[in-house]
């Protein structure tokens, strides 16, 4: 998308500028000349002739000069008329900055669709409403009532909130940080931000991206533009709304209701966006991002002048997953001959806390030279002969460009001033080990992400045409819930192991059913209105001769009339008991956003009391699938823990392979759930045991 008219133009209307320092409309006008702007300035106002020295225009209509971009900061009501003037004087684009539209009011958002509709229908690019503004350092154009200008760099902004793009800009005034682009989007009733990641990835002033999101509006579109920018530059999103009280206030904040934040963090994970927890891991992981290169391995060495934090160090690496690299013979060699005696040489390497600037920059040094270490850490604490600003210069000096290098500065008030020399020699300064190894695991996952295999989507061989004709057959029988039967028969026809069983409708049936089977059985209750079967006593298990059959077949008709006496009964389903081994729950429900969700935990009650489950987004490949399990708690429960034998993981890999080929082959299916589905030990299929299914009133 070309958005010349809106970053490089050669005109820029300021429609309500004014000569009073308390309105918006001054700011904006204020940061364009001040932040150099080299086109024409058209201040609007009726009823200034001049305002900061330039001549005003008292309408729109009446401007001689012609106006490419109109920055509009009048009072909504008057915004339909200030957008449709705009656009009948030739603007191409337009940046509404006023508030006051959907996020107040259903009139608001009335307003906010027709000044949408008109931007729409002319194809003038449209930024906001309730936007901070736009700024294009490269341009000189700072058409925003931030505070700052920033300084040129090679970082944009993307912002659905004018206050955090301040933040941002003032993060990276303090930090001495270049910014390329900034873009505050506002309410996106025009560019939104899947328009703003498909610029950035072919803007070439843009080196990293940085942003923060409360709502994606289209979550296909969302991930295939932000894996292709992903794919060639950072980004580094920090999204909130991600509680129930969050969510909320994202929808009164901005007048769009946010997902859930699983789906979110799936589709973050899956695109390559590095998602930061709050705005000070996003400025943490940015400034690292855009001051050193990506780590190639995950081995780290950390040199320190304080034993204490090189500890603290060490065990914020080993909870990341990062590890203590293991120094070559050679480099301790050249350590102990180069470093006093009591120095401890080995990783962390503690150069004591008299240690001068020499000692400083010969333990780096050498540390550096030895090819098993992909990243440093060092430590600078302010002792009284360490001259922590003359250290932080002559580490800067002898820097190497290729290894990752973060920097710890503890006691920030005597380090301050060698800063410069740190930004210089863009090195980034944090204020503790942990947030510096932090930093550090963003990179190397985000450089791991980057260094994945092509996605393989496997396409097992399975009985399309069955499940066409049973979700035909169940939306003409009525009902979105599908009994378990039949859920089954669903699964069975792609190529799930499910137990064998008969549908009967009395005690004599179901006794000559079991004897068919086999002992030991299961008997359930089958209804289109008891999802939950166990809530109303509707199952019983292990029965194992022909009179607990029909005796339980009464009991089952007693509870039915007692527990659910409307409920629609289906039929009683004998069923072959299944073969014990590990209960793990695999399924899917769809998010409005982004599509179908996997999800995969333990099975049984534990799912709920232990939360410990791993979502991912379909169609997911055997790698995906395999990384779900690894990210939960119990996966050394599936390898097998203190003596116990593990059981068969690639089967359940393959199993939520299965649903999401499922899934994606049916969208009308709405929801799985297969819970227990028991897996065995290795060479094991594994088993349906019960199973939820429920498909949607269309097609999606």
């Amino acid at each position: 998308m070309k958005l010349d008219s809106l970053l490089k133009p050669e005109s820029v209307a300021i429609v309500g500028a004014s000569a009073n320092q308390e309105k918006v409309g001054h700011a904006v006008l204020r940061n364009l000349i001040d932040g150099g702007y080299t086109g024409k300035i058209i201040p609007v106002n009726p009823t200034s002739e001049k305002i900061l020295n330039i001549p005003c225009c008292s309408s729109i209509q009446k401007c001689p000069e012609k106006i490419e971009l109109s920055v509009i900061t009048v009072p909504a009501v008057q915004v339909k008329d200030a957008v449709a003037q705009s656009i009948g004087v030739g603007a191409r684009a337009v940046v509404v900055i006023s508030a006051g539209f959907k996020e107040s009011s259903e009139r608001g958002l009335q307003w906010e669709n027709e000044i949408a509709k008109l931007c729409d229908d002319n194809r003038v690019l449209l930024l906001g409403p309730r936007s901070l503004g736009v700024i294009n350092t490269q341009h000189k154009m700072n058409a925003s009532f931030a505070k700052y200008m920033p300084r040129t760099g090679g970082i944009s902004v993307l912002s659905e909130s004018g206050a955090v793009c301040t933040a941002i800009l003032d993060w990276a005034n303090a930090r001495k940080l270049g910014l390329a682009k900034v873009a505050s989007i506002g309410n996106k009733a025009g560019l939104g931000e899947v328009d703003w990641l498909r610029f950035f990835a072919q803007d070439e002033d843009t080196k990293v991206v940085v942003g923060y999101l409360e709502s994606i509006r289209s979550g296909d579109a969302f991930i295939k533009a932000a894996e292709a920018l992903a794919s060639v530059k950072p980004v580094v999103i920090y999204r909130s709304a991600t509680t129930q009280a969050g969510m909320r206030a994202a929808a009164l904040h901005t007048g769009f209701k946010p997902g859930e934040d699983i789906a979110y963090v799936a589709a973050f994970r899956r695109s390559g966006i590095i998602r930061a927890e709050s705005l000070e891991s996003l400025f943490d992981y940015a400034t690292a991002l855009a001051m050193q290169p990506l780590p190639k391995g995950d081995r780290v060495v950390v040199v320190s002048n304080g034993g204490g934090p090189g500890v603290g160090a060490a065990d914020a690496l080993d909870r990341s997953g990062l590890q203590l690299a293991q120094l070559k013979t050679e480099t301790m060699v050249a350590l102990r001959k180069n470093l006093p005696l009591p120095t401890n040489i080995n990783n962390p390497i503690d150069v004591l806390g008299d240690a001068d600037t020499k000692r400083y920059a010969t333990a780096v040094r050498i540390a550096q030279e030895d090819d098993s270490v992909d990243a440093m850490i060092m430590i600078l604490t302010p002792h009284a002969m360490t001259r922590p600003t003359e250290s932080a210069k002559v580490v800067a000096d002898s820097v190497r460009d290729d290894k990752t290098m973060l920097v710890v500065v503890l006691g920030s008030a005597d380090v301050m001033p060698g800063r410069e020399d740190l930004v210089n020699a863009n090195l980034p300064d944090y204020p503790s080990p942990q947030r510096a190894v932090a930093a550090l695991k963003a990179m190397r996952d985000y450089a791991a992400w980057r260094a994945r295999p092509p996605r393989i989507i496997t396409r097992f061989p399975v009985n399309r045409r069955r499940v066409e004709r049973l979700i035909t057959r169940q939306r003409r029988t009525g009902g979105f819930e599908v009994s378990e039967v039949r859920a089954k028969e669903i699964l069975r026809a792609y190529d799930f192991r499910v137990p064998e069983g008969i549908m009967v409708a009395d005690a004599r049936t179901a006794a000559e059913a079991a004897e068919k089977i086999g002992y030991p059985v299961a008997m359930k209750m089958v209804s289109p209105d008891i999802i939950h079967k166990s809530d109303v006593g509707g199952v019983k298990l292990s029965l194992s001769d022909p009179e607990q059959i029909q005796e339980t077949f009464e009991l089952l008709m007693f509870r039915l009339q007692r527990y659910a006496p409307r409920a629609r009964l289906e039929g009683i389903y004998i069923e072959k008991m299944c073969p014990r081994g590990l209960e793990v729950v695999i399924g899917m429900r769809r998010d409005p956003q982004f599509g179908p969700m996997l999800m995969f935990g333990l099975g049984g009650i534990f799912v709920e009391v232990l939360e410990d489950v791993a979502f991912g987004l379909a169609p997911i490949t055997a790698d995906e699938a395999a990384q779900m399990l690894k990210s939960t708690r119990s996966y050394q429960l599936l390898k097998g823990a203190r003596g116990q034998s593990g059981v068969d993981i690639p089967s359940i890999s393959r199993g939520l392979q299965r649903i999401s080929q499922l899934v994606t082959d049916f969208p009308q299916i709405a929801e799985i759930e297969i819970n227990p589905y028991t897996v065995g030990l290795t060479g094991g299929e594994p088993m349906v045991v019960d199973a939820h299914m429920a498909i949607s009133e269309g097609e999606s």
